[in-house]
């Protein structure tokens, strides 16, 4: 009896192992088959024959690519023109031609000091999309054709004094900096959950970080981030919300006050919806290394922190 108890359990534990490959495999990007390799007037016939480009990244029987840690999601036309794995293929996607994304960790600032203990530290990490759409789909603030987000790693561990950020001011205002100014709204973009045709819960704003006009023809490229940790939420655990959408506002709304969230979205300029197998992975992403504040606060020796 025993014995029959120990295979039955084999059994249901293969079985498991099985479902969870089958589920992981389905997120994952593509990699290269050991087997067969094509030779390069293979690969070109077979890979690198669109007519816009070709994705560089992993495929069956190449030797040589380059390492993809993306998920995507792209239209069957933009697929066709790129030469894009058919896996990454999706009928869900709208509102765009392509979005590539991962959890990004900040690599140039580490935060110490949480709950007042000088040891317990942490590092930012984001959710990062970036977004291939057709040329003029998104109302711009102003119009430049690229914005790149300053990014100074070492001017973070300058604190400067207000004196020194007046003096700044005043130079901006003699000296205007163009490159400064990005192409949006600061709060144009944002990360929401949607249940039943409704923003059930807001998951933050995206910030952009790179803006290129037609990076392709026809096609504009936008990076953004936004912050990680609603899953840890109340509020987002009991919406039940797991479809996620990328809300896009017109800038000045024309003295609209109502947040993004607050917005039917019907009311926006554009809503990007996600597959919900990219969806899933986001929530995985959060969930698994997102910002987790519970923890950074037991750790520091003060506790959970109150749910909001």
């Amino acid at each position: 009896m025993k014995n029959s108890i120990a295979k039955l359990i084999l059994i249901l534990l293969g079985f498991s192992c099985l479902a969870l490959d089958s589920a992981q495999a389905q997120l994952a990007p593509p990699s290269a088959s050991p087997s067969k390799q094509l030779s390069d007037a293979e690969v070109k016939a077979k890979y690198q024959n669109c007519p816009n480009g070709y994705y560089s990244g992993p495929r069956p029987g190449k030797t040589h690519y380059t390492k993809d840690k993306w998920v995507w999601a792209v239209t069957p036309e933009f697929a066709k023109n790129f030469c894009m794995p058919p896996e990454f293929v999706s009928t869900e996607l709208k509102g765009a031609e392509a979005v590539a994304y991962k959890l990004v960790e900040d690599q140039d600032e580490e935060r110490c000091g949480w709950g007042g203990n000088a040891e317990v530290c942490g590092k930012r990490t984001e959710h990062r999309f970036e977004i291939y759409y057709r040329n003029g789909t998104i109302p711009k603030e102003r119009e430049v054709p690229y914005f790149h987000a300053a990014h100074l790693p070492s001017a973070m561990l300058i604190t400067e004094s207000e004196k020194g950020f007046s003096a700044k001011l005043k130079s901006v205002k003699v000296k205007p900096r163009i490159g400064a100014l990005g192409p949006f709204e600061a709060t144009q973009f944002g990360l929401q959950s949607v249940k039943d045709g409704k923003i059930a819960w807001p998951l933050g704003t995206l910030g952009q970080e790179i803006y290129y006009e037609d990076i392709f023809e026809g096609i504009d490229y936008l990076a953004v981030e936004g912050a990680s940790g609603f899953s840890r939420l109340e509020g987002w655990i009991k919406s039940g919300a797991r479809k996620i959408v990328i809300s896009v506002r017109r800038p000045g709304n024309s003295g609209d006050q109502r947040k993004s969230h607050e917005m039917p979205l019907g009311d926006l300029v554009l809503v990007i919806e996600l597959p919900q197998s990219l969806a899933d992975r986001v929530i995985a992403n959060d969930q698994a290394r997102g910002m987790n504040l519970k923890a950074l606060a037991e750790r520091s020796g003060l506790g959970a922190p109150a749910a909001r």
